[in-house]
């Protein structure tokens, strides 16, 4: 159900606000929008709460939002270091000529930590529209740039990364972290950020490649030769974290978006290199760069650890040392370069 046509009763929902009602009025004539962000609203927004604002085709429905909200907690948290090593790499490498103060639009920024909260750092003078459809997300969001003394620097915008309402070619940076690869069309948001880019605008993506293709395989012979070793035997729970683990990237591997399940899935694609650089030209970006984010002797191993904790929800979870062996050999067959070509994860920069 999208937030923008609520099927809801309109006794759950409050009014739809006037676009020439005096909260408007209002607005614009205390300068509350910020100054540099009023060319790439020309409809204007409706404020939600200090430092969030709506469009005002906006239909305000609490139950809509209290799912989104309770949904949405997976875009709260993450590590602000590590991103901000991540984007402050794309900009160094891929982005040369960036405006000094550019204007950029995040999608679905969700509290900030992952994404805003690395950008103040990386882009000092850049001014940021930071989207998401999580109205409770964003406020925490405010609250964190207002706390770093940035507040005059962020806009929060309730939208979801299709839906930003800004005008075409109002932007110069589109970014997107951690947030493509749940979405049922990339294609789709691919084109809307050349839409919203300047001519010589960039598009940042962090995302995951198929490559995991290699943990698949290296996870389904590990829980194929454990019945080989009685005596160092797998435990249940790491075996069924492999297990699922391989099902998972199966199903995200040229998903069939058409298949029932795929709606299911919260996080839907391990993307190929061919697949997005084809689609990113195809809508009009001249440049494409992939950046891989780990190429280092034990990655297959350090990556197989960290999932099956993950999964098993257990912080010291191992595997016995004859199944580290398996994936220490897949390390020692994939040499840096090669798995820099066979990413895990990496960083798509496009140029408009």
């Amino acid at each position: 159900m999208s937030v923008w046509s609520s099927s809801l009763d309109n006794s759950a929902r409050a009014p739809k606000p006037d676009r020439d009602s005096s909260d408007r009025i209002g607005a614009e004539r205390d300068g509350l929008l910020p100054a540099w962000s009023r060319a790439a609203f020309p409809e204007g927004l409706a404020r939600q709460s200090e430092g969030v604002w709506a469009p005002w085709a906006y239909q305000w429905s609490l139950p809509e939002q209290a799912r989104i909200n309770q949904a949405a907690s997976r875009r709260a948290g993450g590590s602000a270091p590590h991103f901000e090593h991540l984007l402050r790499t794309a900009v160094e490498r891929a982005m040369p000529d960036l405006p000094p103060e550019p204007l950029l639009l995040d999608l679905r920024s969700g509290d900030g930590s992952r994404s805003v909260t690395p950008w103040l750092r990386v882009l000092p003078r850049a001014r940021i529209l930071a989207s998401d459809p999580a109205s409770v997300l964003l406020a925490t969001l405010v609250s964190r740039a207002a706390a770093l003394g940035e507040a005059d620097r962020v806009l929060g915008v309730v939208a979801d990364a299709l839906d930003a309402p800004l005008a075409p070619m109002s932007v110069d940076l589109v970014s997107g972290v951690a947030c493509l690869h749940e979405m049922d069309d990339p294609d789709r948001v691919l084109a809307a950020a050349a839409a919203w880019l300047r001519p010589g605008g960039y598009a940042v993506f962090l995302a995951p490649f198929d490559g995991h293709g290699v943990l698949r395989v290296a996870y389904e012979r590990i829980c194929a030769e454990a019945r080989l070793w009685p005596d160092d035997p797998l435990s249940p729970g790491a075996e069924a974290a492999l297990r699922s683990l391989s099902g998972d990237i199966a199903a995200r591997t040229l998903p069939d978006s058409s298949d029932p399940a795929f709606g299911d899935l919260e996080q839907k694609w391990l993307f190929s290199r061919e697949s997005l650089e084809t689609a990113a030209r195809a809508l009009g970006f001249r440049e494409v760069r992939f950046l891989p984010h780990n190429d280092h002797e034990t990655l297959y191993r350090d990556v197989a650890l960290i999932q099956v904790r993950a999964v098993t929800g257990q912080g010291d979870a191992t595997l016995p040392d004859w199944a580290l062996a398996v994936l220490d050999s897949f390390d020692r067959a994939l040499r840096p370069p090669v798995k820099r070509l066979l990413m895990l994860e990496g960083t798509l920069v496009l140029r408009r």
